[in-house]
């Protein structure tokens, strides 16, 4: 095995093209969703492949972060990229709709990487590079994502469907390859008590159902006695777990790690910036694709969206580092506050004048690079908060959170952009005000999200350790 010691950047670079993988295997389905409709001939159907695997990735992320704390994160990361390749590649192998979307179920577990690799930067790297380490991270899933959105369209465009799950499979081929050679084996915890195993048992079928719920709502219709008994089962079954992880000795998931102070702020700010400026996707293609006589909409093609997001992407891998480097040298408030300041005054700028590419580009730039700093800001905090056997476990939890409240917010903005529309022919779209309610209300959360970081406190972060 190399040593890490000799080899600090081989050791990030292994762990960073895992990151990248993971973002992959989520932006990439988005740009094959226009053929595998006409493939399949049911739009909600396809939906479901994107669904899925978010759902899977979210209820899991907990559980095999905790999983890797306890046997060793390399040797569950390597787990997890074995079957992300194997979904890879059942997908890859199938025409028929049933097989496609067991793949991305399986897929799905991919989405545990990022716990995992924040585990791994803390446990390999000395405590001052730390921060830097988990910014490096986030870029790759910002590089990641571009690379899924712009090479998914290469080879949908030139190919076929089925060449982006290949492509998958051969991205998490190569990152296990590098993880098994780069990557030191972690050591197992020598547990003192047995574990608990229905205090993580339980939560992952309570968050899939809340999150069926959130994600498929509006197509069963919100009131619906399918979608309700969905939304009250998976309640009921969050509140079992959580009162069987309040009392078990030794829970495979700690609740009690949540009411760290700074854990419970990050977490409360991570949810409100989940719910407003998380929504850029959803928010800036509806926006760009709507057509010119909407009197707001640039009538671009879904192609041309991509290309247009492409630059924030790119620039906005710097925001990580950049989190990292205020996070290590003024604490993680300072880091937190400047990327909910940046943030918010994009979307104040999209607010004041949205009447070109050109200007939607440079906005996209400014919120894309202030939300990646959120986004890396926040696991460098827990980093340095979370005892370091559960490191990953509330990295997890964290990633948890961010889902639900995405959900949350994908409903509010949906639900405000409806309010009022512009009808032509038999055509009807959110109308310019709409789309101005919606931004002001991302602004308040955005602005939330600042003031809540506030609340961190104001000193040099503690070392992660």
């Amino acid at each position: 095995m190399i040593s890490q010691r000799k080899l600090p950047w081989a050791l990030i670079g292994a762990l960073w093209v895992a990151e990248m993988t993971s973002s992959f295997e989520s932006a990439m389905i988005l740009a094959a969703l226009k053929v595998m409709v006409v493939e399949f001939g049911d739009t909600a159907a396809v939906g479901w492949l994107v669904t899925a695997f978010l759902i899977v990735g979210s209820a899991a992320a907990a559980i095999v972060g905790r999983l890797g704390d306890i046997y060793g994160r390399q040797r569950v990361l390597l787990i997890v990229l074995a079957v992300g390749m194997a979904g890879s590649l059942l997908s890859a192998a199938s025409s028929v709709y049933t097989l496609v979307l067991a793949g991305r179920v399986l897929q799905g577990v991919t989405l545990t990487i990022l716990p995992l690799v924040i585990g791994l930067i803390r446990e390999n790297l000395p405590p001052d590079r730390v921060p830097a380490g988990i910014g490096l991270m986030i870029s790759g899933a910002s590089i990641g994502t571009a690379a899924g959105l712009i090479l998914g369209g290469v080879i949908v465009d030139y190919g076929s469907w089925h060449g982006i799950f290949i492509t998958s499979a051969g991205f998490c081929a190569l990152s296990w390859i590098l993880v098994r050679a780069l990557v030191p084996r972690s050591p197992a915890i020598d547990l003192k008590d047995p574990i608990d195993w229905w205090s993580g048992i339980l939560f992952a079928p309570g968050v899939t159902l809340v999150l069926l719920y959130l994600t498929g709502g509006k197509a069963w219709g919100w009131s619906h006695p399918l979608a309700l008994a969905s939304l009250v089962a998976g309640f009921a079954l969050c509140l079992v777990w959580w009162r069987r992880a309040l009392s078990a000795t030794n829970p495979l998931i700690d609740v009690k790690t949540l009411a760290n102070r700074q854990i419970a702020i990050v977490c409360a700010a991570s949810a409100l910036v989940a719910m407003g400026t998380m929504q850029i996707t959803v928010f800036f293609s509806l926006l760009l694709q709507a057509p010119l006589w909407t009197g707001i909409g640039l009538g671009l093609t879904a192609t041309m969206v991509g290309l247009v997001k492409l630059p924030s992407n790119l620039i906005s891998v710097l925001g990580g580092p950049l989190s990292g480097w205020l996070t290590g040298r003024g604490g993680g408030r300072i880091a937190m506050v400047i990327g909910g300041l940046v943030t918010t005054l994009g979307w104040v700028l999209v607010l004041t004048d949205s009447s070109s590419v050109a200007i939607v580009v440079a906005e996209l730039i400014i919120i894309s690079f202030g939300t990646t700093m959120l986004f890396a800001v926040a696991p460098t905090i827990i980093a340095g908060e979370a005892p370091v056997e559960r490191t990953s476990e509330v990295i997890g939890m964290l990633g948890v959170i961010r889902a639900l409240f995405m959900g949350v917010g994908s409903q509010l903005v949906t639900t405000i952009l409806a309010m009022d529309s512009v009808t032509q022919a038999t055509e009807t779209y959110p109308s310019p005000l709409a789309y101005n309610w919606a931004v002001i209300t991302i602004i308040v959360l955005s602005a939330a999200a600042t003031l809540v970081a506030m609340a961190l406190p104001g000193r040099k972060a503690a070392t992660p350790g």
